[in-house]
């Protein structure tokens, strides 16, 4: 019995891949990641009462896994007219609309 649940356990083990979720790049002129950027910046402000203004999105990647993870290096301004690049990260799930952004952190 004991040999039999260790080569269930090995064949299980041997059977289940481990499979790495890749970035990739994100085209900056699809109107729909402009979209993104912006809204993750209007995200942050009502989060925050920080007073960022979006500029453009710079750079970004996309993940699929469970929805869509979009990392986006934004340019933004401060209310004094200096503009910093910042990231964000942006979960949206299918059919549900944008669900989740973590904070808008300055990169440089």
């Amino acid at each position: 019995m004991r040999t039999f649940l260790l080569s269930v356990v090995a064949i299980v083990a041997i059977a289940t891949p481990t499979v790495a979720i890749l970035w990739h790049p994100i085209d900056i002129n699809d109107p729909y990641v402009q979209e993104i950027g912006k809204w993750a910046v209007t995200e942050h402000v009502k989060q925050t009462n920080d007073t960022i203004t979006f500029n453009r999105v710079l750079s970004g990647e996309k993940q699929e896994r469970i929805g869509l993870y979009s990392r986006l290096i934004i340019d933004a301004s401060s209310s004094d007219g200096r503009e910093g690049k910042y990231e964000a990260v942006a979960h949206q799930t299918a059919g549900l609309g944008r669900e989740t952004i973590s904070p808008v952190l300055q990169a440089s």
